[in-house]
């Protein structure tokens, strides 16, 4: 006589398995919250760059501020990107001498602050790093460009 059935212990064995897999791709399927804030603020980065190339005047649409208060709010009414920074620390490295604000000159190019002269302009890579518990996620700003990446993890 042929069983056409499945035993007790066939079954809970393909539960557990199935309750185990569900784990798993629970837990890989948590968001980056730090990779999201560098995305979100190398993308505004970006627009404040695309804003100042071919305008002589120094305009607050090629300028970003690199806080987490000012980063979580809207620019203006038309702004649709809007994200609430969550990350535990923002590091900014070499740190920025003026409110840590980043502007863009007529070619593209970073300076430190408000000011737009060649005094004020980066000479070095400007590292932004967002750092949420045992996550972190880094921004390199290239002065000679204004050119931003999202670095890579080793």
């Amino acid at each position: 006589m042929k069983k056409h059935a499945f035993s007790l212990i066939e079954l809970i064995f393909v539960i557990v398995l199935i309750g185990v897999l569900s784990g798993i791709g629970f837990y890989m399927s948590q968001p980056d919250t730090t990779k999201q804030e560098a995305q979100y603020t190398l993308l505004k980065l970006k627009e404040a760059r695309y804003r100042a190339i071919g305008y002589d005047a120094l305009d607050s649409a090629g300028c970003v501020i690199l806080t987490k208060d000012a980063l979580s709010k809207a620019s203006d009414n038309n702004d649709s990107m809007h994200r609430e920074i969550k990350s535990d620390d923002l590091l900014i490295t070499p740190s920025l001498n003026i409110d840590k604000i980043i502007c863009f000159d007529s070619i593209g190019r970073p300076h430190d602050g408000n000011d737009v002269t060649l005094s004020s302009l980066l000479r070095t890579n400007l590292d932004i790093t967002f750092k949420n518990d045992d996550k972190n996620t880094t921004i390199r700003l290239f002065p000679q460009t204004g050119y931003a990446i999202i670095q890579c993890k080793n």
